[in-house]
């Protein structure tokens, strides 16, 4: 065989080599999930009926009967933010669900997180010790010792609330809202307590 022929041969089996090792790279970059981080979070916007809270059950991992006992509903004690900015450095966000006020993420949208996503128990705000392992946490984006939630928040919370209670069977006395006094473990002295309690299911 020649020398130019030999060296062709080569150049041909290279490149074939190149082209299948090429091909089953991205082939594998397609096939592989992408990965769970716990800052991800999905987004619900413009919720207006209770039918369109469906989306919340469409979990990674079901949701098991029983599991969830309580909400717990409490504010960030921060002007803005967002499921990103409010996660913790190792963990991500530490509750299921942020509602946005409008500087960091949308007026009233509902951000759902991994640890939701994969029924993941919730993690204490600054402030808590520990929060029940039954409990589905909701932070609200705002400090609420300083100033009021908006009136699209209130409405946002109120209709995820709802939803959680009428589909996990959660009545009104099992929705948490502490009073704790310049802490994100409360919901801030400016919360509407009573008009929001009086929106609940029983």
């Amino acid at each position: 065989m020649k020398k130019s022929q030999r060296r062709q041969r080569k150049i041909v089996v290279f490149s074939t080599l190149l082209g299948v090792l090429s091909l089953t790279c991205v082939l594998l970059m397609v096939l592989e999930p992408a990965p769970i981080t716990p800052d991800a979070a999905s987004s619900l916007f413009a919720v207006e009926e209770p039918r369109s809270m469906d989306a919340i059950f469409e979990t990674h991992t079901p949701v098991p009967a029983n599991r969830w006992r309580y909400i717990y509903v409490h504010h960030s004690r921060t002007p803005a933010g967002n499921a990103l900015t409010l996660g913790q450095q190792t963990n991500g966000v530490g509750d299921h669900f942020v509602i946005g006020n409008g500087d960091g993420c949308m007026d009233g949208e509902i951000q759902v997180s991994q640890r939701w996503n994969q029924q993941l128990a919730a993690l204490p705000p600054a402030g808590a010790s520990t929060v029940d392992p039954a409990c589905i946490s909701i932070c609200v984006v705002g400090d609420f010792d300083s100033t009021v939630p908006t009136r699209t928040q209130v409405r946002r919370l109120t209709q995820l609330v709802n939803s959680l209670q009428g589909q996990l069977h959660i009545d009104s006395s099992k929705v948490l809202l502490m009073q704790e006094p310049k802490s994100a473990a409360g919901v801030g002295r400016y919360f509407p307590t009573s008009a929001f309690r009086g929106q609940l299911l029983p």
